[in-house]
């Protein structure tokens, strides 16, 4: 059966007609499936294009984007207006290769606004080249309430409490109709980095214009980083790039815990920034390649006993969190967990955060968290039970700190009967209950099979369908 593909599409779409389409079928693999082309096919780096009003942009943000294997080129937004859709319309992936080769835009504030309200028409990206748009901080923004093309992932960042325009206009082929523009107010979502509720992927934060950017005075580390982390999850979405991170961060673990061989563990912190890992309760670690060398070799030692035991791995675009049951046996100085104290040959039983970020696929930064007060208590350095003068002024019995049972319970799993680790001891009050109800099952025992005093009818009143207390 032969089928007129242009017949068909110009009587479904008439207005269409003239202008380029494709059919996706969702039963056949495209140019977006990431085995449409055998792994062994030559490829080049996706193509992304950084754009802005000034001359020149901030060079971090190029390396960083290159560190991740992207090629980038600046596309200055100059005076905008029809020069720079032009420029716009005249843009390429790289196509040395692949006739399939598609890029993408990151754009930021006026530029941003200009490349948003461009592609949310349909037939603004008619060669389908156009895999990915990243908006920082726009000045204005297109119909909230719809989405972009399907074969462009989109993903805005704005800042808490600006306005911007909205600009509202049909987004059907041909039929452009009239444009209106109104003012609103981003409202900030949940904390930094809230979530918006729009028709396209967004996000809100409480910075000003230009956070995103190292070389400006408005530069914001968090708020810089959150954002960092969702544009890339989204462009390795948009370019159907996998990328194994566990390796290099195995690697690390092996060299510091077991294999204790430094030169591996050092070669997987980045070099194009200045690593730094932190262990949060006591602050210990190192900022650089010099003080990790220094730290990892003179101060992580670690006894015999030591174990670790992985319950749970997540992992991101750029970063690893690690949930891990550590046991050993204080038999020696350990100065990352416990600094300046003698060891004191008690077991130890935590639980251990690790929340490793990555830039180009090596090491950036580690964070590291576990209960320090568990740690004190099991090694006999703190008492639950002796409070001290100032917390019973306030009203404290006893502190509300546990020893090594709550790491135990997490690894042995969760109890069946009551789906949870937690017992609430700590809670005054929370068995109130649980100790009456023992009690009256306690006096039922005893008086089983007396008739109950002053209710000679109550079996006939249950027979009723009366209750009876």
């Amino acid at each position: 059966m032969n089928l007129n593909t242009a017949e068909i599409i110009k009587a479904a779409v008439p207005e269409a007609e003239g202008r380029n389409a494709r059919i996706i079928s969702q039963n056949v693999s495209d140019n977006r499936d990431p085995n449409f082309l055998s792994s062994d096919f030559p490829r080049n780096p996706p193509k992304l294009y950084i754009t802005a009003e000034s001359d020149e942009f901030d060079p971090v943000t190029f390396a960083e984007w290159q560190a991740e294997g992207f090629d980038v080129e600046y596309l200055p937004m100059g005076n905008g207006g029809d020069e720079y859709l032009q420029k716009l319309r005249g843009l390429k992936g790289n196509q040395t290769i692949s006739a399939f080769e598609t890029f993408g835009i990151i754009a930021f504030g006026d530029a941003a606004a200009l490349c948003l309200k461009h592609y949310h028409v349909l037939d603004n990206n008619p060669d389908f080249k156009l895999r990915l748009l990243i908006a920082y901080y726009p000045t204005e923004i297109p119909d909230p309430q719809g989405r972009f093309p399907n074969n462009i992932t989109a993903l805005v960042h704005f800042i808490a409490g600006e306005d911007v325009g909205v600009t509202k206009q049909t987004q059907m082929v041909g039929i452009q109709g009239k444009k209106r523009t109104s003012r609103r107010t981003i409202q900030p979502g949940m904390g930094t980095g809230g979530l918006l509720q729009l028709a396209f992927p967004s996000y809100t934060y409480q910075a000003q214009a230009g956070f995103a950017e190292h070389d400006l005075d408005e530069y914001n580390m968090i708020c810089a980083d959150l954002a960092w982390s969702r544009s890339l999850a989204t462009a390795r979405r948009a370019f159907a790039q996998t990328v194994d991170l566990e390796h290099v961060w195995e690697e690390n673990v092996q060299g510091k815990f077991f294999t204790h061989n430094l030169k591996p563990t050092m070669s997987t912190y980045t070099t194009h920034k200045s690593p730094h890992v932190t262990y949060i309760p006591t602050l210990t670690g190192g900022i650089g390649t010099e003080e990790l060398q220094e730290f990892y070799s003179e101060y992580f030692g670690n006894p015999k006993s030591l174990k670790l035991t992985l319950i749970s791995r997540t992992i991101g675009a750029d970063r690893i969190v690690d949930e891990i049951h550590v046991r050993f046996k204080h038999t020696q100085e350990m100065p990352w967990i416990l600094p300046g104290v003698p060891p004191t040959q008690k077991a130890v039983r935590i639980l251990v955060v690790s929340i490793v970020t990555l830039r180009g696929g090596k090491l950036y930064h580690e964070h590291v968290y576990w209960d320090q007060a568990s740690v004190l208590v099991q090694i006999g350095a703190l008492d639950p039970n002796v409070v001290p003068e100032a917390a019973r002024k306030i009203g404290i019995k006893k502190l509300p700190i546990v020893d090594g049972a709550a790491a135990s319970r997490v690894l042995k799993g969760w109890d069946p009967e009551t789906e949870g680790e937690a017992d609430n001891e700590l809670i005054p009050g929370w068995h109130d209950d649980e100790d009456e109800d023992e009690g009256e099952d306690e006096a039922g025992d005893k008086s089983a099979g007396k008739k109950p005093a002053g209710n000679d009818n109550a079996g006939d009143e249950i027979g009723k369908g009366k209750s009876v207390e």
